[in-house]
């Protein structure tokens, strides 16, 4: 499982994403602005062995949630949500 450390402080997301894996599933974060300008945490999970470039985009499953601490949270949250669905039922919710 992910933890909220390990995803790391807004700080690092100014710069770059961040992924990763938690068997079975691979995951994306980065930090997106819509067009309304506001600036949100894009992540997504997708079934494992391959990178995001080399995953077909009906495997893929994304979130969007504030930039803030409260929104990195609910990331994390989400991460793990989706990896405990994935390992029960071989799917995302």
């Amino acid at each position: 499982m992910l933890t909220y450390d390990d995803a790391l402080n807004l700080n690092y997301y100014k710069k770059t994403s961040f992924s990763g894996w938690s068997k079975p599933i691979r995951f994306l974060i980065q930090k997106d602005t819509l067009e309304d300008e506001t600036t949100v945490f894009h992540a997504w999970v997708w079934p494992e062995p391959y990178v995001f470039e080399l995953t077909d985009n009906d495997l893929k499953v994304d979130f969007t949630a504030p930039f803030t601490e409260e929104g990195k949270i609910q990331v994390v949250d989400w991460i793990n949500s989706q990896q405990e669905s994935y390992q029960k039922t071989n799917h995302f919710l």
